[in-house]
C-alpha cells in the first residue's frame, strides 16, 4: 500500500500557479495505532465484536464517556467507533465518537460526530446507551502546514498543523471505481490570508488535539505562498497491491 500526493494551487481567477506530484511517506514507524500498518491491519481485519463494549453509560463528556469492561492491552480500542444512542428513557443524542485511547473505565473521544452529516455532535447523555463497533474509522481527513521540518516515518502529527487563513482540517471526498486499485481523497481549501505550504497529511480524527492515526504525510518540493482568494487542491491517490 502506497500513495501520492498531486497539489495544484490556482489564484482568484483560476490561473494555474503550482503543481507538484510527489510519493507519500508512510508513518510505518510510528508508535501505537497511528503506524500506518496497524491502522491498515485494524481497518482490514478487526472484526472483534465483544458483548463488553455494549451496555449503559455511567457518564459521559465532551470527549470521553465511562463505563467498564474495556479492553488495555495492545492498544486497547484505539481507533474504534463508539456509537451512543438516547438512554433507556429516550433521552439524548444519537451520535459516534472515534476512540483515541482508553483505560479500563474511560473511553477517550476526539470529538463526538453527528452520524448524518460528519459535523460535530452534542455530547451524548450521561446514561446513554453505546457500543464499540468493529474495526477502524478511517483515515479521511486532509491536513496542511507551513511547518518546514522534513517528514518522518515516526511522526504522528503535522507539527504546527494550520487552523486558519482557511486551512483548517477537513473531510475529504472520496472516490473510487469498482474493482481498480486505487482509491483518491481530495479537498480544496480557499486561503482568506497568506500562507506558505510546506507539508500535507492524512489524518483519521477530526481535530489536532487528538489527532488520529496519520498514515500519510508528505513534503511540497516547491512549497507554494497562496495570498487570499488563492485556491488549493489536493488530491491523494492510494494504491493498494
Amino acid at each position: 500500500m502506497y500513495s501520492y500526493f498531486k497539489t495544484v494551487v490556482r489564484d482568484k481567477n483560476g490561473k494555474l500557479k503550482y503543481e507538484s506530484y510527489r510519493h507519500n511517506l508512510t508513518t510505518d514507524s510510528a508508535s501505537g495505532y497511528t503506524n500506518r500498518r496497524d491502522w491498515q491491519a485494524k481497518a482490514m481485519g478487526l472484526a472483534d465484536v465483544n458483548a463488553s463494549y455494549v451496555g449503559a453509560a455511567s457518564a459521559t463528556s465532551a470527549t470521553s464517556l465511562t463505563a467498564s469492561g474495556f479492553p488495555t492491552t495492545g492498544q486497547g480500542l484505539s481507533g474504534r467507533i463508539v456509537a451512543c444512542g438516547p438512554n433507556s428513557s429516550g433521552a439524548g443524542a444519537t451520535v459516534f465518537g472515534v476512540i483515541y485511547s482508553n483505560t479500563a473505565t474511560v473511553l477517550s473521544v476526539d470529538q463526538w460526530y453527528n452520524p448524518g452529516t460528519m459535523a460535530a455532535g452534542t455530547t451524548p447523555n450521561g446514561t446513554c446507551n453505546y457500543q464499540v463497533l468493529p474495526g477502524q474509522f478511517p483515515a479521511v481527513y486532509l491536513a496542511v502546514t507551513s511547518d518546514a521540518t522534513a517528514p518522518s516515518a515516526s511522526d504522528t502529527t503535522l507539527a504546527s498543523e494550520l487552523t486558519t487563513n482557511g486551512f483548517s482540517r477537513a473531510v475529504a471526498t472520496y472516490a473510487h471505481t469498482a474493482a481498480s486499485t486505487t482509491y483518491t481523497l481530495n479537498y480544496t481549501w480557499t486561503a482568506t490570508g497568506t500562507e506558505t505550504i510546506n507539508k500535507e497529511a492524512v489524518f483519521g480524527a477530526a481535530n489536532t488535539t487528538a489527532g488520529g492515526v496519520m498514515p500519510f504525510e508528505s513534503a511540497e518540493p516547491n512549497p507554494p505562498t497562496l495570498v487570499s482568494g488563492d485556491t488549493l487542491d489536493q488530491t491523494v491517490t492510494v494504491t493498494i497491491n
